[in-house]
């Protein structure tokens, strides 16, 4: 019987100790899957930050360029504006200067058909000979002609070879 009663201690506590190595072998390992578990959550929650910062950095980033390209746009219909005020003005302005310039030469070729041929001669020999011959441009042929009859031969001929190239601008 005591050997019986020795036996029974001896598996039973046996049996109570190896129950208690495996409750302390599964706490160990329930601990360190926690810690595991709370590491890999960590670095998630440090992974989700960092995307996090990313994407508002890149938005940032988009934001500004959207920003940076309406004002390069706006800039360069502004730009676009004033090249189509200049080109009106000067159109407006061209045709200003056409105005004055047919005024100007409808009085010019007013007054000199109403002088004598030796007077406007006497005048144009001592002009430029190229705004001698476009006033004389102007002209009639015949007044033209009266008057390079009164005129210096050198300087007629010269201004001859000024009408000519007048007349040739003109027909091209």
């Amino acid at each position: 019987m005591t050997k019986k009663c020795i036996f029974l201690i001896f598996c039973l506590t046996a049996l109570f100790g190896a129950d208690q190595n495996c409750e302390e072998y599964f706490e160990s390992k329930k601990a360190q899957l926690e810690l595991q578990t709370k590491e890999f959550d960590e670095a998630r929650q440090s992974l989700e930050a960092y995307k996090a910062s990313f994407e508002a950095l890149q938005k940032e980033r988009m934001d500004a360029l959207v920003k940076k390209e309406a004002e390069v746009n706006a800039t360069l219909a502004q730009i676009q504006s004033l090249k189509d005020q200049n080109a009106k003005l000067l159109e407006e302005q061209q045709k200003i200067l056409n105005s004055i310039n047919k005024k100007t030469e409808g009085r010019v070729k007013e007054i000199y058909s109403q002088m004598k041929d030796t007077a406007i001669a006497d005048v144009l020999s001592q002009m430029d000979a190229e705004d001698a011959s476009k006033i004389m441009f102007s002209l009639d042929s015949r007044k033209i002609s009266g008057v390079l009859s009164k005129m210096d031969p050198k300087k007629a001929s010269e201004l001859t070879l000024l009408l000519k190239n007048l007349d040739n601008n003109k027909t091209h």
